[in-house]
C-alpha cells in the first residue's frame, strides 16, 4: 500500500458557515423590523441559500495525494488520476484571492480539482514538488 503525502477532509456544516448564517438571518430580520419592503428582504435572502444548502445538507469532500495518484470525491465528483498521466500542475490566483489548481495531462487535457476539496495551498504545492511535479504560478488572473 502507498504512503499517503497529503489528505484533506472538508465538511459543508462548520462553525464559520453556521456564524455567517446565524448573522445574516439577524440582519435580514433587522431590516424587516426596520421597515425594509418584505420583497427587498426576500430577494437579499436568496445569496444565503447555498450556504444554507451546506448546512443543511452538510456535503463531504475528501481529497487525498499518495505516491502513486491523486483523488478527491465530492458531492458531484469523483476521481483517481495516476501521477504518471500528470505532466505539470497550474496553480492561478484569482481576484478575489481563490486559487485553482488544473492539472495538465500529457495528452494535453487539463483537469481542474474543485474548490471544495482543495487542502491549504502551501501544503498542496509542497506535495507536488516532493514528488517532483512541476508546478506553474499564474498570478491575479480574471477567471
Amino acid at each position: 500500500m502507498t504512503e499517503i503525502l497529503l489528505s484533506h477532509t472538508a465538511q459543508g456544516r462548520n462553525r464559520r458557515s453556521i456564524i455567517v448564517l446565524t448573522l445574516t438571518i439577524v440582519a435580514l430580520g433587522g431590516l424587516l423590523f426596520a421597515g425594509t419592503h418584505w420583497a427587498i428582504v426576500a430577494f437579499l435572502s436568496l445569496f444565503t441559500l447555498p450556504t444554507l444548502v451546506d448546512v443543511l445538507f452538510n456535503p463531504q469532500a475528501s481529497f487525498a495525494l499518495t505516491e502513486d495518484e491523486v483523488r478527491w470525491k465530492n458531492a458531484t465528483q469523483e476521481a483517481d488520476i495516476a501521477l504518471g498521466k500528470i505532466q505539470s500542475i497550474q496553480i492561478a490566483t484569482r481576484l478575489n484571492v481563490a486559487f485553482r489548481i488544473t492539472l495538465v495531462m500529457y495528452d494535453g487535457a487539463k483537469v481542474r480539482i474543485p474548490q471544495d476539496v482543495l487542502p491549504p495551498r502551501a501544503d498542496l504545492e509542497a506535495a507536488f514538488n516532493h514528488l517532483s511535479i512541476p508546478v506553474n504560478r499564474d498570478r491575479l488572473r480574471l477567471i
